[in-house]
């Protein structure tokens, strides 16, 4: 390994980092001044100059979070299902280090030039964590190997979660009129810091590119039909994620709970500031535990009046925000596994029971064993009960919803949207292509995911990470993901509804799982 200093110059002043075989890294750069204090509950303040050169070297610290009330669950996380699914994360620090700060505003860059005058493509990663955890920092998504393979600069950005980045105090106090959705204020703020200085790292400002998962994906969707977000970003890439949001009298209630909870008047929220945020964190966290499974504590806030205005793919105003913005859009095989290991009891189901289990689900009976048959037919002999109600919740959420982003954006005549389905299973048996296992494939780092190959795949699963990146790259170069390595990719359309099945021999297919597909959304009119 050969590392060298490496220095750029930003509109606020000089940073220190390194240049590694050929790719320079900038980490722990903040585009913001710090959250704490004066600033917390407020909008992302701007950078004060600086004078001299500030290291640029290590990551900052995630914001102050804790865990979903899934991830809090001891009857859950004890699980054989549960344990196996870490297993499978070995190599992962999607979470990041334990370090946790108020001074987290900060993002991180690589790249194979400085003011060299070339024009890369510009990635800009969001994590996953449902807006309540997560961190920037993470073996997964290190963008060495994307910026030296596909010659393209990699961002990727930490901002505020949770209490921090989502407490709606808008109904309480003229002060905090402007603290709706903070996360996604600082993940403005971050786009804008691109915008204005990535020349100086090699970038296009005109050619950014942004892309997530989970929570992540629904932060990239949200920032399509923001407002303040238009323009800074021409391409969208949103992997198993959906637009989450809660109506601004939820975010008053949820803000209420808190006040309560610590014996805050209304009349008196700045006492918020005075309260140190590990206790924050532990009073959300106990919020949480009395919550039902499955909901949040704190969430974006829809129709705040000024950040996030519109759905982008639900109703007119935000379809037409979003329609000049190319897209990406799809979703890991089985992705609802994910819901199996937090429910565990999913993987006793017999098909005996089944018919029952999706009636509940609001199908006829008749329908309800139409859908098994054809699951049956799709999954194979050896499939489970389990296997198919999985791919029954998987078709409810994802399959549907690639169909209604298309509609939104065909309705006002968008540029292509683009649909895959990410194939490549895991060795568990039970796990398979489990929601989030597709983040290192993307970002050609497969190789710091042992748990999800083993000797036998091992082989099959480089191949798919240089493929999938290479997918990803040249969407961010030109607006269309088809390379040497796959067949052409067409954009999805309605009369063939073409999607890239992303595996060891990627393929194109017309109508994916169409028949089931009229059956849910029949049966969910």
């Amino acid at each position: 390994m050969v590392k060298t200093d490496a220095f750029a110059t930003t509109k606020a002043g000089k940073l220190q980092g390194v240049c590694i075989d050929g790719v320079y890294r900038f980490l722990g750069v903040h585009y913001a001044e710090t959250t704490a204090g004066e600033n917390r509950f407020m909008p992302p303040q701007p950078l004060i100059p600086w004078e001299g050169v500030r290291p640029a070297l290590e990551y900052v610290a995630k914001c102050w979070q804790t865990d979903t009330p899934r991830m809090e669950d001891k009857e859950i996380t004890t699980t054989k299902y549960f344990v196996n699914q870490q297993r499978l994360m070995v190599g992962s620090s999607e979470m990041g280090t334990g370090r946790q700060t108020e001074d987290c505003l900060a993002l991180n860059i690589w790249s194979k030039g400085l003011r060299d005058g070339k024009k890369r493509p510009v990635m800009v990663w969001f994590h996953g964590g449902g807006n309540i955890a997560g961190a920037a920092e993470a073996d997964w998504h290190d963008g060495y190997n994307l910026a030296l393979k596909q010659d393209v600069v990699v961002v990727t950005i930490g901002h505020r979660l949770g209490i921090f980045g989502y407490m709606y105090l808008c109904s309480f106090s003229e002060k905090y009129k402007n603290s709706a959705n903070l996360g996604h204020q600082d993940m403005v703020a971050a786009l804008k810091w691109i915008n204005e200085n990535i020349e100086e790292f090699g970038g296009d400002p005109g050619n950014i590119t942004l892309f997530g998962q989970s929570g992540g994906g629904g932060k990239v969707a949200a920032l399509m039909a923001m407002p303040s977000a238009k323009g800074l970003f021409q391409k969208a890439i949103i992997q198993s994620g959906g637009h989450m949001a809660s109506p601004p009298e939820d975010g008053t209630m949820y803000a209420k709970q808190l006040l309560d909870f610590l014996n805050i008047d209304t009349d008196n929220v700045d006492e918020l500031l005075k309260i140190p945020p590990e206790d924050l964190i532990e009073a959300s966290r106990e919020i949480n535990r009395s919550r039902t499974l499955g909901t949040y504590f704190q969430s974006p806030v829809i129709n705040d009046g000024e950040v996030i205005k519109y759905d982008p793919f639900d109703g007119a105003e935000g379809s037409e925000m979003s329609k000049n913005i190319r897209l990406i859009s799809g979703y890991t095989k089985d992705d609802a596994m994910l819901q199996a290991l937090f429910n565990p009891v999913y993987f006793s189901y017999t098909f005996d029971e089944l018919p029952e289990k999706i009636v509940e689900r609001g199908y006829s009976e008749e329908n309800a064993k139409k859908l098994i048959e054809i699951y049956k037919k799709l999954l194979g002999s050896e499939c489970t009960a389990c296997d198919v109600y999985s791919s029954l919740l998987n078709d409810e959420s994802h399959l549907m919803r690639t169909k209604q982003r298309y509609e939104s954006r065909a309705k006002v005549g968008a540029v292509p949207m683009f649909s895959y389905v990410f194939c490549f299973e895991s060795p568990d048996e039970d796990m398979k292509a489990i929601h989030g296992v597709d983040v290192p494939f993307f970002f050609d780092n497969a190789i710091y995911a042992p748990g999800l190959w083993n000797a036998d795949t091992r082989v099959g699963a480089m191949k798919v990470s240089e493929d999938a990146a290479a997918a990803w790259a040249a969407f961010a170069r030109t607006g269309d993901p088809s390379n040497p390595a796959m067949p052409v990719w067409k954009p999805y359309d309605e009369e063939n509804k073409y999607t890239m099945l992303i595996d060891v021999e990627s393929k194109l297919v017309t109508h994916y799982r169409e028949e089931a597909l009229e059956i849910i959304l029949a049966s969910k009119k």
